[in-house]
């Protein structure tokens, strides 16, 4: 801990270095969620560094009202394995700082269990390492862990014996941007935001767009990311321009949100985004790593499911519609045995199928246009059915996950985790 000077004195200052990357092929996902935690930090006096490629430089200051926050970057190469990576970080933490850090901060999927092993062996400051996780299919030995997927059961990490386990929705990560706009009123004569994260998501994009009716009665506003490809969107837009418009402004997307009648959006952190705010939704489904989402639609009831990864629900058309809505509210709250299913290895879809308790489609190739149409239907005839659907939304995410995951950091000390001898691969031998 260091002391400094600002606008109310000396104050005592914690530094924190995260390893986190963005760009086409990772997307925004990992870096959005570490800039939420790294602003929360700096608003109670952190020091954050960005150590990474491909991070926007816009996104790293904040500023609304009297909140002047801004994140450090120090630039990273792109590496060919992750040993280079690890050893490259593992000498920035050494030579420029010092270890005289408080806190490490991983957020990427390129990091297996011989590269945290090797943080937590030659860590000469003794700095606990905090990974950001949402999948659970690897070991992490670290001080902490946060895993912000609502719902996720914690029974991996605790295998690992993490000594700091921070997971589920009461740490869900929800950026400052939404939160400012959480209880903002309703507007049914909002457009229809439809997103599907960062990258290039052109493919799965247009086949959404196609099965949207033209005469759905409301502006269309599709967001994406700056580096997404936008010939084939554009051409899309000039058939009904004075209808449908391109977001591709990340700072205009919280309010564009906020102001939405509904949300067709993809199943990571921009759902838990609608939810903070009480938005009528559309879950889509299109990345692997997002299954873990339907296990938390079954239990909660929050969103209509559309499942374009797996082989899910065959024979579930349009015209199960009616019932299919129905049994989603009647199982709310049911149990679906994630524990089990984690220790299984089995996929939340499978649970879908299985069950029948949410409404999905086989894969993006047979995105149904009357599923989408008598779902908007049934979303602008009945306000007290999506009435319910927002109330639960709010009641599994209520937008204090961030502040909650400082709270915990702030006391955080280094404890030993168990290591093997198995952990290091030859290349960190001579260390």
């Amino acid at each position: 801990m260091g002391i400094t000077l600002n606008r109310r004195g000396l104050v005592p200052t914690r530094t924190a270095v995260f390893r986190v990357d963005a760009g086409p092929d990772t997307g925004m996902g990992h870096f959005m969620r570490c800039r939420t935690l790294a602003f929360a930090m700096i608003q109670r006096n952190w020091i954050v560094y960005f150590v990474g490629r491909g991070l926007s430089v816009d996104l790293l200051e904040f500023r609304r009202g009297d909140i002047d926050s801004a994140i450090r970057l120090i630039k990273f190469e792109d590496f060919p394995s992750s040993h280079d990576d690890v050893a490259s970080f593992f000498g920035i933490l050494a030579g420029q700082f010092g270890w005289l850090v408080d806190c490490v901060v991983i957020d990427t999927y390129r990091y297996c269990r011989d590269d945290f092993a090797f943080l937590q062996r030659f860590n000469a400051g003794k700095v606990p390492v905090v990974v950001i996780d949402d999948l659970a299919d690897r070991d992490t030995p670290a001080q902490a862990v946060i895993n912000p997927n609502p719902l996720f059961d914690p029974m991996p990490y605790e295998r690992q014996k993490i000594p700091l386990i921070l997971c589920g929705e009461k740490y869900t990560l929800i950026r400052p941007e939404i939160c400012s706009l959480i209880g903002r009123q309703y507007r049914n004569d909002g457009p229809v935001l439809v997103t599907l994260g960062g990258g290039d998501v052109v493919e799965p994009m247009l086949k959404v767009l196609q099965a949207i009716p033209e005469d759905i009665g409301k502006r269309i506003c599709v967001s994406v990311s700056g580096n997404c490809p936008r010939a084939e969107l554009d051409e899309w837009v000039s058939r009904h321009p004075t209808e449908r418009f391109i977001n591709s402004d990340t700072r205009l997307f919280p309010d564009l949100l906020a102001s939405a009648s509904m949300a067709l959006t993809a199943g990571g952190t921009t759902l838990w985004e609608v939810y903070a705010l009480g938005i009528p939704s559309i879950c889509l489904l299109w990345v692997d790593n997002q299954r873990q989402t339907s296990v938390i639609i079954k239990e909660q009831a929050t969103s209509f499911l559309v499942d374009v990864v797996s082989r899910i629900n065959l024979e579930l058309k349009s015209e199960w519609l009616d019932n299919g809505l129905k049994t989603i509210v009647k199982t709310v709250g049911e149990p679906v045995q994630t524990r089990s299913l984690q220790q299984a290895g089995f996929c939340a879809d499978e649970v879908i199928n299985r069950e029948k308790t949410s409404l999905g489609v086989t894969n993006s190739e047979l995105i149904d246009t009357g599923f989408i149409n008598r779902a908007m239907a049934r979303l602008g005839s009945e306000p007290e059915f999506w009435q319910q659907m927002t109330s639960r939304q709010q009641k599994l995410i209520d937008g204090q996950g961030v502040k909650r995951c400082v709270d915990e950091l702030e006391g955080l000390k280094w404890q030993s985790v168990q290591l093997f001898e198995a952990d290091w691969r030859r290349e960190y031998e001579n260390w």
